[in-house]
């Protein structure tokens, strides 16, 4: 392989949507971490910049001072281990590789002699099926009925509407109201700024949501998605008003009923090791997990 150049690297622009599904396509990950939304969305307070190596798409988070696992066709541990060294050498990282999927680890047993392991379990992605949340399947999910009815019979007028571009300035709205209610921090400022430009690039990111009213004018909850390969889409967004019994349990449960038929597999993200919310994840029973591991070049 010739010398990996570098002098290419950009920051991700929404015209680069296509290149990206397009080797999202081939690589068909079920990562949060590939999906090109998110990759715009945070473009701005995580400093993402990407380059296009042997075909392959490579990540670059400036604050964080890493690189992604690939995008495209399969990379095993020696090219990895040269895209990794040739960003330490330019002094862009400390040779670190983030969203390295299992399969990683399963098909290549020798990687140990490229690189150190090192596993976030705040870091996995929650899988569910879109199917058993749609219909309250098994016992943690009728429990959730429960509360679906209670929403219902408290809010006799509630509808769910499609986010499109009459409905964006009721979600923004919301978003704004229910984060003022929370502690500041910086992740609610991370996450102001990717919602900005979630809203003014709706259509263009292929982004689809729903969104909740208890009545006419009282917006509750809205969830946004997109799709990812393998029968998945990844919900960014979703916010409820936890004041109103029911209300987020009836919008996950409306996401997946208007899930139903366009995909198998819903990705709700990770819980970043903040137990409210991984109480939350595991309490609509996962499918099953995306595990992602971390390397650093030796």
């Amino acid at each position: 392989m010739s010398k990996i150049d570098l002098s290419k690297l950009r920051p991700v622009a929404l015209a680069d949507r296509r290149l990206f599904d397009e080797k999202l396509g081939i690589l068909a990950s079920q990562s949060c971490e590939c999906c090109f939304p998110n990759i715009f969305m945070y473009q701005q307070p995580y400093g993402i910049e990407f380059v296009e190596i042997e075909g392959r798409l490579v990540v670059f988070e400036r604050e964080s001072r890493t690189i992604h696992y690939p995008i495209g066709e399969w990379t095993g541990p020696e090219l990895l281990n040269e895209i990794s060294c040739a960003f330490r050498a330019a002094g862009l990282t400390d040779g670190g590789i983030y969203d390295v999927p299992e399969d990683f680890l399963d098909r290549h047993e020798d990687c140990d002699q490229f690189f150190e392991l090192e596993f976030d379990e705040g870091a996995i992605d929650y899988l569910y099926s879109v199917d058993k949340i749609a219909t309250f399947a098994g016992p943690k999910l009728r429990k959730k009925h429960n509360l679906v009815k209670q929403f219902q019979t408290n809010w006799p007028y509630a509808e769910v509407r499609r986010i499109d571009k009459n409905e964006i300035a009721a979600a923004s709205h919301l978003a704004i109201e229910l984060n003022s209610r929370l502690e500041p921090c910086e992740f609610l400022d991370e996450e102001a700024l990717a919602l900005e430009r979630a809203w003014s690039n709706f259509e263009e990111l292929g982004l689809g949501g729903v969104i909740l009213y208890a009545e006419p004018g009282f917006p509750v909850g809205f969830s946004v998605y997109s799709v990812l390969p393998s029968n998945t889409v990844d919900v960014h967004f979703e916010k409820a008003d936890h004041t109103v019994k029911g209300a987020p349990q009836t919008l996950t449960w409306q996401l997946a009923i208007a899930l139903r038929g366009k995909a198998r597999f819903m990705n709700r993200e990770q819980d970043m090791n903040e137990e409210t919310l991984r109480h939350a994840k595991r309490s609509l029973d996962p499918e099953r997990f995306f595990k992602r591991y971390f390397l650093r070049s030796l």
